[in-house]
């Protein structure tokens, strides 16, 4: 009898751990599906740049976007002839996101708007590909050029984009950890300006109905996830206030430069 019953419960403890080892794996491979399915989604909203991309008829655009084609030659990423394995490519970039969370110090501008279009395009030399994104502007936070103010409309750009070839394949090219806003959706926007001409994504945050979601994926990001817009925009308040308080001969230095707070 004793047999018995140490039998059965050995045998009933196994069955349970079975459970147990079951229910973990499953929910395991449930996390594991939602995180491919998120990073799906992420890279879909990357645009589409055509490899030979046909000329503008309007020939004053056209000059402008080959003058920026031509800025964009100093980063290569794309391959004119790719393996027919290879459906991505991903440039892992030393320290490109090793910035504060709210990197107000680092960005040249930072405004709130609303993307209302998207579209890709490879550099003069076909080896970057870059995403350009249309912004309405809802509020300017700081800016150095007087005529992006509320109401107006700016033009910012990430590297990263899709690049479809003459043969009809399309491979996506990203660096690690950045993504893509999606057109229709707000965002804060701290942006940077090398050449003092194209208006660079450092980073930003888009403001949805769920609460706040950093577009870009390093740790410093997730302390805002999910904070109410109202509370998010305190956070950046608070930051400006301070760099202002930090570095008045700083912003001396550049009288063009304006922080709004308020």
């Amino acid at each position: 009898m004793k047999i018995t019953y140490v039998l059965i419960v050995i045998v009933f403890g196994t069955l349970g751990l079975t459970v147990v080892r079951g229910a973990q794996t499953l929910a395991a491979n449930k996390h594991k599906d939602k995180v491919a399915s998120q990073q799906q989604q992420k890279k879909g909203r990357f645009p589409t740049a055509d490899y030979d991309e046909p000329e503008l008829t309007d020939a004053k655009k056209n000059l402008l976007r080959k003058e920026k084609q031509l800025r964009k030659n100093d980063f290569k990423i794309v391959a004119s002839d790719p393996p027919d394995w290879q459906f991505e490519r991903v440039f892992i970039g030393e320290g490109a996101l090793d910035f504060p969370g709210l990197p107000v110090a680092e960005s040249t501008y930072i405004i709130l708007g609303e993307v209302t279009a998207a579209e890709a395009h490879l550099s003069e030399n076909k080896k970057n590909v870059y995403s350009e994104f249309t912004v309405a502007v809802n509020r300017v936070f700081k800016t150095a050029r007087s005529s992006i103010t509320e109401g107006s409309e700016v033009t910012v750009d990430r590297i990263g984009g899709f690049v479809k070839y003459p043969n009809g394949r399309t491979l996506l090219y990203r660096i690690s950890g950045t993504n893509m806003p999606l057109v229709g959706l707000r965002y804060i926007f701290f942006l940077t300006s090398k050449n003092n001409q194209d208006l660079s994504i450092l980073t930003a945050y888009e403001l949805g109905s769920t609460g706040v979601a950093p577009l870009d994926e390093s740790p410093q990001f997730e302390k805002y996830r999910g904070l109410t817009e109202d509370v998010f925009l305190q956070n950046l308040r608070d930051s400006l206030a301070s760099i202002m308080l930090s570095s008045k001969m700083a912003v001396c230095w550049r009288p063009n430069l304006k922080v709004q707070i308020d």
